[in-house]
């Protein structure tokens, strides 16, 4: 009863996306041993010839793959190098029957072919055109007289595969856009822990530096996740590539400029304020901090129209800073620069928000 009662928790949280997200590594396991077993089950009750490309087409495709647009994509490109390997496959076997005879002729067309889906495959659509000669060379192993039908029932079980592998990735979606605003938004609220321990004027325990550290290193690998995940979202979003790598370089120059004021801190030399001028400061760190947390929350979903604006005491910070020693105008000047990163981030969000918004985020925020 009461396990019957955890999964049935489980799937009504897998229903929510930031959910999925959390346990995106766990589904992601479920899903691909779910759909291999399928697979096998499928090919041994239908007892069809060279059946095991089902099962290899669906891990290829979903082996290292999480992401529904990536899923999808590689699906596309396995079913087109498949097809197109199995036409050139077909029409070599056939004239090699019928005209060549194994004369040097059909030797140098499969070199001119290979040749041209390995310079292919260094390019646009690569995988689609390694798998073409790589299906081109099976059936060129196909010395029998039934080449014919060996040739058709492997394209079979490869589409089977692949329809299953999108299947799979459509009943228990990881969307690749969804995910990469949760891995943006919790590294922006991280920034935003790591800027009140920069900006809380006490002194900071070498266990506390550690585990700041140790935070930052955790932020820097989810960059580079969300690095990743730019071209399925571009694709599944349909927001242009350069609008998506605008939008990460923002996020890199946030988590570098923070890196920078923690790795700094220690080396500032006490600065003589007033204090309305350490007022000032700890308003503006504040401030910082609650847009980070503010831009964290809408990507979780919590979005708003104009959600921050430009401050006016940007000009007085400025002008304290010139009255500080060197490193803290360097200090401060990093902040403000973070500030400007995340305000052009939160410009690209805004124009493109209706690609990125789920329709019911879309929804709620028409009724506001």
């Amino acid at each position: 009863m009461q396990l019957s009662v955890y999964v049935r928790h489980m799937i009504l949280a897998w229903r929510i996306p930031y959910k999925r997200y959390q346990h995106q590594r766990l589904i992601h396991a479920l899903r691909l041993a779910l759909s291999v077993t399928f697979a096998t089950v499928f090919t041994h009750y239908w007892s069809l010839s060279h059946s095991e490309w089902v099962a290899i087409t669906v891990f290829v495709i979903l082996g290292t793959m999480q992401y529904q647009g990536a899923i999808t994509t590689k699906a596309w490109e396995r079913l087109w190098g498949t097809l197109l390997g199995l036409m050139m496959g077909l029409a070599l076997l056939w004239l090699n029957q019928h005209i060549l005879h194994n004369n040097p002729l059909f030797f140098i067309a499969i070199a001119i072919i290979s040749a041209i889906c390995g310079w292919q495959s260094l390019g646009t659509h690569g995988y689609t055109a390694m798998l073409a000669g790589l299906t081109m060379c099976m059936l060129l192993g196909q010395i029998g007289n039934n080449w014919g039908y060996e040739s058709a029932m492997r394209a079979l079980n490869v589409i089977i595969g692949a329809a299953i592998a999108l299947g799979a990735s459509q009943l228990i979606p990881i969307k690749s856009t969804l995910m990469w605003r949760f891995t943006t938004a919790d590294n922006l609220h991280a920034c935003a822990s790591q800027l009140a321990a920069i900006s809380s004027h006490k002194a900071i325990s070498a266990t506390q530096l550690a585990d700041l550290l140790s935070e930052q290193r955790a932020i820097n690998a989810r960059l580079v996740k969300a690095r990743s995940m730019l071209g399925a979202m571009a694709q599944e979003s349909k927001i242009p590539p350069e609008i998506m790598e605008s939008m990460q370089q923002n996020q890199r120059t946030i988590v570098s400029s923070v890196n920078l004021l923690l790795n700094n801190m220690q080396k500032l030399p006490k600065p003589h304020l007033t204090a309305i001028e350490q007022q000032l400061l700890s308003q503006h760190f504040f401030q910082l901090q609650h847009d980070l947390r503010t831009t964290a929350r809408l990507l979780k979903g919590q979005w708003r129209a104009n959600p921050i604006h430009r401050h006016g005491n940007e000009v007085a910070i400025r002008a304290l800073a010139n009255k500080l020693p060197f490193e803290w105008q360097g200090f401060i000047w990093i902040s403000l620069n973070i500030h400007a990163e995340l305000f052009a981030l939160l410009e690209h969000l805004q124009h493109t928000r209706h690609k990125w918004l789920m329709r019911s985020e879309q929804n709620h925020l028409e009724t506001k």
